[in-house]
């Protein structure tokens, strides 16, 4: 089991944005677009999560992101719920949204993940992911474009885009440390969804949210 997670009770920005990476990355589109969101810079903090010793120039490179190295030897084998875990403490905002670290985003999400949440304290809510029809690197990466060509291929990405109150984080202590999720093909996603159903919290896929 992870480690017990406690609440960080300093000055807080309301939303913490948590991705990570074990070196693997090939861009860091989340941290990019994640940085130029329309709520008040102050409002929210981005936090990646780099498993071994160095992480990618991009996040390194952007102002608003607070790089966390958590510098396991390279041969140690990488564990995405140790990172999860590392950025949920580090973590000082009340609504946490842990996303995978190669999307893009438009400028108003954090915006309508706020009001989500104002709206309803107790709810998960998940985005849906939508992906390049074909193989290859996409030669436009803005919003716009996007929305014209990318399809929804997976219905269930619990991977994508979660976000939820902090303290239900807490309360379910956080992502699954056991070794059997550390390998390529872990579950950790499903699991903490399903920990949350059984907490009894309300989950949502949310129409209008995409990424």
């Amino acid at each position: 089991m992870p480690p017990t997670l406690t609440t960080n009770l300093s000055s807080k920005p309301s939303i913490s944005v948590i991705m990570i990476d074990g070196s693997f990355r090939e861009n860091a589109f989340s941290a990019d677009t994640m940085s130029g969101q329309e709520l008040p810079s102050e409002s929210y903090e981005i936090i990646w999560v780099e498993f071994y010793q160095r992480a990618h120039p991009a996040p390194v490179n952007l102002p608003k992101v607070k790089v966390i190295c958590l510098d396991h030897p390279a041969d140690t084998t990488y564990h995405s719920s140790v990172c999860f875990n590392a950025g949920i403490r580090a973590a000082q905002g009340d609504i946490v949204v842990v996303t995978d670290a190669d999307q893009i985003f438009p400028t108003d999400f954090l915006g309508r993940v706020e009001k989500i949440h104002v709206e309803s304290a107790e709810l998960v809510s998940y985005a849906y992911r939508y992906d390049e029809p074909h193989r290859g690197a996409l030669n436009n990466h803005t919003v716009e474009h996007l929305e014209q060509t990318c399809v929804y291929k997976n219905t269930l990405n619990y991977g994508a885009c979660m976000s939820v109150r902090k303290r239900w984080l807490e309360k379910i202590n956080g992502y699954e440390e056991h070794e059997i999720f550390a390998t390529g093909f872990h579950a950790n996603g499903l699991d903490i969804y399903t920990r949350f159903r059984n907490l009894g919290l309300p989950i949502q896929w949310h129409p209008e949210l995409k990424v």
